[in-house]
């Protein structure tokens, strides 16, 4: 009888829904690690509607040394698709890699070297992908330190950790319709709260694809709508935030100016809180907009910083605890 296949030291979880390409790039990624191939093994859970990322997949598979499978689900988030990926992970560690990155040769080796004794998450490095020109309305992820919102672009479990955390938490929104996020927030502080240290590696390096939004997606950032509830959860997030109970010194200054504006009435010298809000946007750092456009920054923002800040109160109103 032939012994038993060694098990692997790895298993790195790719959720997909869609978007081919960027999965292309994220699984060619994985092939190209200076590991051992033997020793990780790669898990894609699909949600696409159609069938051509597992098309895409099954020719990957005839190219790939390290064991590569994929499973196909029902659409519900990545959050899910994480954890059905673990459920079927071998390895003693869990890496995961969003599907809109692609990770460097060193990914692995270096995340994994960071581990040690009580160390249940490693966080990597993430940056824009290389040679992408930015653009007002281009979006990306960029973690260059410990994150306190611990992002499953790249990130690594122990799996003991892992499980004792209870893995990805459904959709913190409930029954609401629209998927808010927040779950990778709430098993990472889960599992600290659980007596769990985190470190950070920084050579554990990917790439994150530099996506354009389009306008109404640059207006309405939905996902602001569960911070509150975060909160509510893990009242230690409090002093990650601007004076406790601001999202950002903009919000911050933006309240300031609604304030002046509803004391207007009694005042006009209150219209003067308002200089706050308009001098930080003026006058922030900007790739895009140069010398006297700078000065039109705060009015390009005003809208959208003004729908932040209803989102904001509309999560404080639902989940009882206020930040703005």
């Amino acid at each position: 009888m032939s012994p038993p296949a060694p098990q692997p030291l790895v298993s790195v979880i790719v959720p997909a829904y869609r978007r081919p390409e960027s999965l292309r790039r994220a699984v060619e990624s994985l092939l190209r690690q200076d590991f051992d191939p033997a020793a990780y093994e790669i898990i894609v859970v699909d949600s696409s509607p159609d069938d051509v990322n597992a098309r895409l997949l099954a020719e990957l598979e005839t190219q790939a040394a390290p064991s590569l499978r994929w499973f196909r689900k029902a659409p519900e988030g990545p959050g899910p698709s994480r954890n059905l990926g673990a459920h079927h992970a071998h390895a003693a560690f869990l890496a995961f890699l969003d599907s809109d990155c692609a990770a460097s040769p060193q990914w692995l080796r270096c995340g994994l070297a960071a581990f040690d004794d009580g160390v249940g998450i490693v966080q990597g490095r993430t940056v824009p992908q290389t040679g992408t020109p930015h653009h007002f309305f281009n979006r990306t992820l960029e973690v260059r330190q410990e994150s306190f919102l611990y992002e499953t672009a790249n990130i690594f479990y122990r799996r003991q950790a892992f499980v004792e955390g209870g893995g990805f938490p459904p959709d913190l929104a409930g029954a609401l319709e629209l998927p808010f996020g927040g779950e990778d927030v709430a098993l990472a502080w889960t599992v600290k709260r659980a007596g769990w240290t985190t470190r950070f590696a920084h050579d554990a390096l990917v790439e994150h694809d530099v996506r354009r939004f389009t306008y109404k997606e640059w207006l309405v950032d939905h996902h602001l709508f569960i911070v509150p509830h975060l909160i509510s959860r893990f009242p230690e997030l409090r002093r990650f935030f601007f004076a406790r109970y601001f999202f950002d010194r903009y919000q911050a200054a933006l309240s300031l100016a609604f304030l002046g504006l509803a004391l207007a009435p009694l005042t006009w010298f209150a219209l003067a809180l308002a200089s706050p809000y308009f001098l930080l946007r003026s006058w922030e750092p900007s790739r895009t907009l140069r010398g006297p456009l700078r000065l039109a920054r705060a009015f390009l923002y005003l809208p959208r910083d003004t729908v932040s800040f209803c989102v904001l109160i509309s999560g404080s109103i639902r989940f009882r605890t206020l930040l703005l």
